[in-house]
């Protein structure tokens, strides 16, 4: 039996449904992108650090550097953000904004499979998910979530909202993106061969993004092109793989507070207003 288990990095060990717990229980290995393996700091810093040339003070639009600096002072210093690449420069946005909980969802499954005495396995190691993270995500990608700062924490407010409800739909949705496509699908494919090794074994629980499990060339689509039976783990009766795609709705704890989803305002954003505010830099140093 192999259990597929789609997470929200948002989330954490209470947003975890009883039936997780179950299964995970039942599993021979706990498998999830990373495992608990540790990235080597001196290719992370590689990979964190854009190349020689320009930096991201001369990449990005005027307005969206001056932007990206004002939100991230106190989080990274600015000679270091020009360096940044932009898919780091983005998670340092996305965290500073909404900071994730600790632990993270990802991580208490890891930390529950350990007192469990579970083998522990990954799908990928830090150097291919960052590298792909590097390749998929580009200066646009950054201008974009630069773009939406001001209503991301209410958006993912909402994603929280919507996983927590089983709303596939939304998660679909949420995933229907170029970016995701590009972020997703050639990893999916490349875990396959893995999955399948686990399917002709004892079997696994295997926890990954939840996007990996919805969106585009998804992992249960996959197995299922493959030959092998997918079904809702409530109808699981035999052999097979059983997506877990998002908690069902009252299966959290009952100490977990429901997650309501915020009103956020959809006004759009005036980059003209915003450009007629802004005084050229040297104007500014003159002034103070």
């Amino acid at each position: 039996m192999l259990w597929l288990y789609g997470t929200l990095h948002d989330m954490t060990t209470t947003d975890v449904p009883f039936a997780a717990w179950d299964a995970l229980d039942g599993a021979a290995v706990f498998v999830s992108e990373l495992g608990d393996t540790e990235p080597d700091r001196d290719r992370l810093r590689e990979l964190m650090r854009l190349p020689r040339g320009k930096g991201l003070d001369q990449l990005l639009p005027t307005d969206d550097w001056w932007d990206l600096r004002d939100t991230l002072r106190g989080t990274i210093r600015e000679d270091e953000l020009k360096r940044a690449r932009p898919w780091y420069a983005m998670s340092l946005l996305t965290r500073t904004l909404s900071p994730p909980p600790d632990p993270q969802m990802d991580v208490a499954l890891t930390l529950g499979a350990k007192d469990r005495g579970l083998p522990i396995e990954h799908l990928e190691t830090w150097d291919e998910q960052l590298a792909e993270l590097d390749t998929g995500i580009g200066i646009p990608d950054l201008i974009e979530a630069i773009d939406a700062r001001r209503t991301m924490r209410c958006d993912l407010a909402r994603n929280r909202a919507s996983y927590a409800a089983g709303d596939a739909a939304r998660m679909r949705a949420l995933f229907a993106s170029e970016r995701s496509r590009r972020l997703l699908g050639p990893r999916n494919r490349r875990w396959l061969p893995r999955l399948e090794g686990y399917l002709a074994g004892r079997g696994a629980f295997v926890a990954v993004g939840i996007g990996h499990l919805v969106g585009d060339d998804n992992v249960p689509s996959l197995l299922e092109a493959a030959g092998y039976r997918v079904t809702p783990p409530s109808s699981v009766g035999g052999d097979g793989a059983a997506p877990a795609p998002s908690p069902p709705p009252g299966s959290a704890p009952p100490s977990t507070p429901p997650v309501r989803a915020p009103r956020c305002s959809s006004r759009p954003r005036d980059r003209r207003a915003r450009r007629c505010r802004r005084r050229p830099r040297a104007a500014r140093r003159w002034r103070s």
